[in-house]
């Protein structure tokens, strides 16, 4: 302990001395230092403090909403609306809008915004005169909600109406919402004093700059062009090598070049997996308290990176993920790919199969809308969506899509020609060893036999029905339920052998070692696929839970949008594999459809989000009412079309974007400080954003530097302390004591479009105190060393290997000082234990931890 004190006292003074601050005084450097200025060199610029402050308001205002959705929206919908709502107004007053409050009743306007006290609303429901609700004063609680959301001003959502209409009936006015409106192919503004514009992309962000009176950034330093651009694309940075070649290249294809290559770098496909790996809420673990690892589902992440690397058409990876399994095509992809629908929470020691099932379906149902449809579909899970048109039967009818999904753990993820010569060549094997074979069945089945009666009694006695239910007469949810029956015969109590007799171990073990010698005849596994399939039999039906008549819901699509699109229903025969139903299929047809104007804004804002840190919408999850609307409608539109005309290519879209002017702007503006008090929270795109590296890219980065990081791609996940990338890494959903938690990874338990960014006393420490940032800033020391053992050259190197750029001439200085470089017999000496504490500080600097 004392000798980590120690180290941290002299990491504090070295630190002060170089000029770098840790990352927890400056962890969001909105204006970036200067170039050529010490690291970290003092507090944000006056600029920035107006930037934090505009955004610490506009957080506030979220709060504020957020607030009003938790507790006043519940109240006002279940007690107000009755009587002061649409279809009636008691004593003239409506409470479903903010201005039916403020308009008021007979009586006056209901409520002061910001006054309490003198707010009409708040003297009735503390039943002083009059008295709202009539049928009971409502909890002290939530007489406090109400109190307190006046007093805060009343925020309400910009998007609207208190409520949708009981009925959840779909109106012309609900079809006219920007997000469901046809996808229009705008023209290319064009400006004759637009002489900054590179591509079609900033002529649409020009024309917004102009009419909001703002101008962009310079282009960005070149250095920090590539770096940018390597950690946009592959999600590591660049070597000295790639930097030096790039700054020797004056072409003016220099930049499109780098972007064709990287674009056909298989470290493309592993960095853009983590995106879409965090939206389907990618985790190798059950979660609950058992957090069973899933030793196969690695195989759906490399089918992703595998996507992207071959840029597969968006409409091809849709129907991959959601109805794989139902291809009728004779290849394993589709199997793992719909390994997707196997990602939820699963609780191995669940006696209440049917509550279970019921989550799974549901959680199912919700991840489906958010990562394709970008709405909150769960919302109408219990009742008519309250904001967007969505009704509840909307919902069920996209989870009837889904209700005849079964798990398998028994299919393989071969080719029929790889299962028939597996088969051949275990026949061989089984007939060498049937003897072994019978004496181990007639051993070991008397344990299997009493472990099935543990385990299947454990269950209500329906359950237990459908298990014992030939499969040929069981329902989908018979089989279903008999799935999650008999699934806890291995995982539970340690699986049938764990009391087995010590004789019996003794002649299992001996009768297994007489079957070893039999291991060359034996093939090798074909490999696992954690999937699905649908129940080739009688479907059960989907009913809504609180519907007395239980009618059936017939699966379907949005009727927001089902109608006047001419979407697909139905799905031929001959495009799905016999005994499935299709439905997935229709679905997933119906998603990726051109003329679907919804999806298809949300995939490209998705990706629009990834290069710009925030989309043209900025609630890329939400695209109903309660979300932000497009910044550029025009421009979206325009990507949209265009990527769907380009073949729906992922790298046509990227290339699009980073070829831009407004991509390649610089993080810094000659007037900033002006500009910020038109557009505070920069979504006019008038200057780059200044974002921390991300969890996975800061741990692979300092292996980049230290020349640790392996180049083996694929396969069975590691453990943390490998040294391959992030990508590869174990991942569990309750082990949250990571470096990478520290960092804000998603860890699998939802569906996270957009990456918390914290900042906490935890990310210093990790990176002054951790072991992994102390080790890998020995390396670092190391490395450079042994490459070059003149310190003037090892500083340079040190500085290039972790920022990407040689020291300023005043980072030099300061280093030299604090190295205290001595010249002796041998030449200039210094002690390595301070040099690997000045690659320690460049590692927790601002210049290694953020993008500019």
């Amino acid at each position: 302990m004392r000798s980590q004190t120690r180290r941290l006292l002299s990491l504090a003074g070295a630190m002060f001395c170089l000029g770098v601050w840790p990352t927890l005084v400056i962890a969001h450097p909105a204006t970036p230092p200067a170039a050529g200025a010490a690291p970290d060199s003092g507090p944000p610029a006056a600029s920035a403090l107006a930037s934090d402050n505009a955004v610490d308001a506009d957080a506030r205002a979220a709060e504020r909403i957020a607030q009003f959705e938790r507790e006043v929206r519940p109240v006002l919908a279940g007690q107000c609306v009755q009587c002061h709502g649409e279809s009636k107004q008691e004593g003239g007053l409506r409470l479903d809008s903010l201005d039916g409050f403020l308009q008021g009743g007979d009586s006056g306007p209901a409520i002061v915004p910001g006054k309490p006290e003198e707010s009409i609303l708040v003297d009735a429901i503390h039943y002083r005169g009059s008295e709202m609700p009539p049928t009971g004063k409502l909890a002290n609680k939530q007489i406090l909600h109400i109190e307190r959301w006046i007093a805060n001003g009343a925020h309400w959502p910009k998007n609207g109406e208190l409520l949708r209409k009981s009925e959840g009936a779909i109106t012309e006015g609900d079809r006219q919402w920007w997000a469901f409106q046809p996808l229009r192919q705008p023209d290319v503004p064009i400006d004759p004093e637009d002489a900054w514009s590179k591509t079609p992309v900033d002529r649409f962000v020009w024309q917004k700059l102009r009419e909001n009176k703002l101008s962009p950034a310079p282009m960005a330093d070149r250095a920090v062009l590539l770096r940018r651009l390597y950690f946009d694309l592959i999600g590591l940075p660049p070597t000295p090598a790639e930097m030096d070649a790039f700054l020797a290249d004056g072409s003016e294809t220099a930049i499109e070049q780098v972007v064709d290559r990287l674009l056909e770098d298989p470290r493309y496909g592993e960095h853009w997996a983590r995106f879409w790996l965090d939206l389907v809420r990618y985790s190798e673990s059950d979660g609950w308290n058992l957090d069973s690892y899933r030793p196969a589902l690695w195989r759906y992440r490399d089918y992703v990176v595998g996507a992207f690397n071959k840029d597969l058409p968006y409409p091809q990876f849709v129907l991959d993920q959601l109805a794989g399994d139902e291809s009728p095509t004779d290849h394993p992809d589709g199997l793992i790919a719909a390994g997707f629908l196997r990602l939820g929470v699963y609780e191995y020691n669940q006696r209440d199969a049917r509550g279970q099932w019921n989550d799974i379906m549901n959680e199912m149902t919700d991840v489906v809308g958010d990562v394709f449809l970008g709405m909150s579909v769960s919302c109408a899970r219990c009742h008519q969506h309250k904001f967007d048109p969505i009704p509840q039967k909307d919902y069920f009818k996209l989870r009837a899509i889904l209700e005849p999904v079964c798990w398998r753990d028994d299919l393989v993820a071969a080719t029929e020609q790889q299962k028939k010569e597996y088969q051949e060549k275990l026949a061989r094997w089984e007939q060498e060893t049937a003897p072994i074979q019978s004496q181990l069945r007639a051993l070991l089945e008397p344990y299997e036999k009493k472990k099935w009666l543990s385990t299947v009694d454990k269950f209500p006695l329906d359950i237990q029905a459908c298990f014992h239910m030939p499969q040929t007469e069981r329902t989908s949810w018979q089989e279903q339920m008999a799935y999650l029956v008999s699934r806890q015969y291995m995982e539970e109590a340690g699986g049938p052998y764990k009391g087995m007799k010590k004789e019996d171990v003794e002649k299992r073990d001996a009768l297994m070692k007489e079957l070893a010698a039999f291991d060359h005849l034996k093939p090798q596994p074909l490999p696992e696929a954690m999937t699905v399939s649908d129940f080739d039999g009688l479907v059960s039906p989907t009913v809504i839970p609180e519907d007395s008549k239980r009618e059936p819901v017939a699966p379907g699509f949005l009727e927001v949008l089902s109608e006047g699109h001419g979407l697909p229903a139905q799905t031929a025969a001959s495009e799905v594999r016999k005994g499935s139903t299709g439905r997935r299929t229709a679905f997933a047809k119906w998603v990726a459809d051109p003329k679907n104007p919804l999806t298809n804004r949300v995939i490209v804002n998705r990706i629009w989000q990834q290069h710009f840190g925030q989309g043209i919408v900025g609630t890329p999850s939400d695209f109903g009412r309660l979300g932000d609307e497009p910044t550029h409608p025009e421009l979206l539109d325009w990507l949209t079309t265009q990527a769907i005309e380009n073949g729906w290519s992922f790298k046509w879209l990227h290339k699009q974007i980073l070829l831009s002017a407004a991509w390649q702007q610089s993080a810094r503006h000659p007037e900033a400080s002006a500009q910020q008090t038109i557009d505070p929270n920069e979504r006019l795109l008038w200057r780059a954003r200044v974002r921390r590296l991300q969890a996975e890219q800061i741990r692979d980065a300092m292996l980049v530097a230290t020349g640790e990081l392996t180049s083996q791609t694929g396969g069975p996940s590691v453990t943390e302390d490998q040294p391959r990338r992030s990508l590869y890494l174990k991942s569990f959903r309750n082990q949250n004591d990571t470096f990478l938690h520290g960092f804000d990874v998603a860890n699998g338990l939802q569906s996270v479009a957009v990456r918390d960014n914290t900042t906490t006393p935890t990310q210093s420490l990790l990176l002054l105190n951790g072991k992994y940032a102390r080790e890998r800033a020995e390396r670092l020391a190391k490395r450079v060393r042994e490459e070059s053992s003149d310190p003037e050259n090892a500083i340079h190197l040190a500085f290039r290997w972790s920022w990407g750029v040689d020291p300023s001439d005043a980072e030099m200085d300061r280093a030299r000082q604090y190295l205290q470089i001595s010249t002796g017999e041998d030449g200039p000496q210094f002690d390595p234990d301070k040099f690997s504490d000045l690659c320690h500080i460049l590692f927790n600097s601002n210049q290694f931890l953020y993008l500019e």
